[in-house]
This record gives structure tokens, C-alpha cells and sequence, in this order.
């Protein structure tokens, strides 16, 4: 079977699971719209667990972000003859807007591999995405952390800000909530693995994300990011790799790999990681 066939095999020869700590750098902003407008209240609420009232970082944000992100920089290394409209050929109607990102038919494009592309634009089927990001929520220690800051908002912070009219120099304020500076999300995503480990196509999609990774860290989240907002950094990352044959066997068996207090992320991810997961 060729490397082209196995991406529509539809096999799952395992799983690897990423986590680790998300520390905001800055304040963080990941809005939420409000149905009604209230006297006295935010004009850019965070967005929040409707249980526990807690703001974290949508696994949606962390996504779209991450295969953005992606795009960009596969699209630089597309080469010269490669137009912006042809490589963002897929279109979306958000309202009055247009907004164009990337899909294709091409079995062995890192963005479409790891997200998925939909039928339609010139896309002949629809492919799975075979990494799922997950919710980020506080953890504990944060919390605690948070809860002993006086705000006078819940795990937040407001921050007043003002647009300045360049001719009359008249100001219109607006408040924006924001989970301070310091704050430490858990993150989580999966890798379905479709591929046999001795397949160039498996390294190729550890390569992706780990770059990927790496990519959002030097990046931010969330909104008002040009203004300072979002700046992150992702310490203490842990890769779990079970093949299939741990969700068959009563000896479960998996590989447990975790990243030094004073080792670089990098060097973890692709020599150690990819070195264990592809011998």
C-alpha cells in the first residue's frame, strides 16, 4: 500500500496525546457575546464556564489559531508561483464578509492532514481533522492564585481603554475584561494516528503539529493581540503515545514522555519525541 492510500484508509494504528501548562504572559481577552446590554456592565466580557463561572481558553480558539498559524507558514514555503488566492482558495460568508483560509485535495498537505477540509471550492470529499484540541481551564494553583487579587471581578481583570478620534482628539472609552498576567491553563490535544509508525506520512504529521506548537508560543491568543493582549508561554508538555494494541491487551503498555524542568521545548519535541515515536 502506498503512502497516498493509506491517508484514506480510514486505520487507527494509535493515539498520542499532548498536554501541558499554558502560562499568559499578558493579559489574555477571548470575548464572548452578550445578548443584552446591561447598564453598567462590560463592554468586552471574557468568555466563561456557564457552570463554574471561570474563564478559560476555548480548544475552538486554540484550533482556529494553530491551523492559521499553519497556513501562513506552509504558504511561504509553497514557493513563488503560489498566489495568496489560490493557496486561500476556500471561502466562508461570516455576515458581509468574505473570509478566505486553506483546503485542498492534496493527500499530503500538513494543513488539511491535521485539520480536515470540507466538499466544496474545489475540494472533491470531505476530510477529517485528525487533531482534536481540547478546552484549556484553569488549574488549581492558578485559581487560588487569582482568587486572592482584588478586581472587584470574578478570576479577572478590567482594563480600560480609550479610541482617540484623530481630529478632535474626542475619546471613547470601553472596558475589557481580561484574565491577568500569570494565569496557567492545562491544554490538551489528540493525534489520531492513521499511519504505521515506519511511515514517512507519521513523522511528517509529528513534525506539523510540534512546529505548529512552537509557532503559538512565539504568537498570541486571543484578541487584541497588536496591542499587547495574548502573549503565551507553553511549559511542562507531556506526550502519552498508545498504539492499538493498548486498548486490546490486559498488559497496557505506553510510552510516557515529559519535558525537563530546564530542557527547550523544542529539542524535546523533535529529537526526543520524534526519535522515541518513530524507531
Amino acid at each position: 500500500m502506498t503512502e497516498k492510500d493509506l491517508t484514506t484508509s480510514g486505520k487507527l494504528y494509535g493515539k498520542v496525546f499532548i498536554e501541558g501548562k499554558i502560562i499568559s504572559l499578558t493579559g489574555l481577552h477571548i470575548g464572548t457575546g452578550k445578548e443584552t446590554m446591561e447598564i453598567g456592565g462590560l463592554d468586552m466580557p471574557v468568555v466563561r464556564d456557564p457552570l463554574t463561572r471561570e474563564p478559560y481558553i476555548p480548544g475552538s480558539s486554540i484550533k482556529g489559531k494553530m491551523r492559521s498559524l499553519l497556513e501562513k507558514f506552509e504558504f511561504a514555503r509553497s514557493g513563488k508561483d503560489i498566489t495568496p488566492e489560490s493557496y486561500f482558495s476556500k471561502i466562508i460568508k461570516s455576515g458581509s464578509e468574505e473570509i478566505r483560509h486553506h483546503e485542498c485535495d492534496n493527500d499530503n498537505c500538513p494543513v488539511c492532514r491535521l485539520y480536515g477540509a470540507s466538499k466544496g471550492n474545489g475540494v472533491k470529499k470531505n476530510r477529517p481533522a485528525r487533531i482534536y484540541v481540547h478546552d484549556a481551564h484553569l488549574i488549581e494553583e492558578s485559581k487560588k492564585e487569582l482568587q486572592g487579587i482584588d478586581t472587584g471581578l470574578y478570576l479577572t481583570e478590567l482594563k480600560y481603554e480609550n479610541t482617540l478620534d484623530r481630529l478632535t482628539s474626542a475619546a471613547s472609552p470601553r472596558q475589557i475584561e481580561r484574565v491577568p498576567k500569570g494565569a496557567e491553563f492545562k491544554f490538551s490535544m489528540v493525534y489520531n494516528q492513521d499511519e504505521p509508525k515506519d511511515s514517512a506520512l507519521f513523522k511528517k504529521d509529528l513534525e506539523s503539529i510540534f512546529t505548529n506548537i512552537l509557532l503559538l508560543e512565539d504568537d498570541a491568543l486571543g484578541g487584541s493581540v497588536s496591542r499587547g493582549y495574548g502573549r503565551i508561554d507553553i511549559q511542562k508538555v507531556k506526550i502519552i503515545y498508545r498504539d492499538a494494541e493498548y486498548y486490546t491487551q490486559e498488559n497496557k503498555k505506553e510510552i510516557v514522555l515529559e519535558q525537563g524542568e530546564s530542557e527547550d521545548l523544542k529539542t524535546f519535541l523533535f529529537e526526543r519525541v520524534i526519535k522515541e515515536l518513530t524507531k
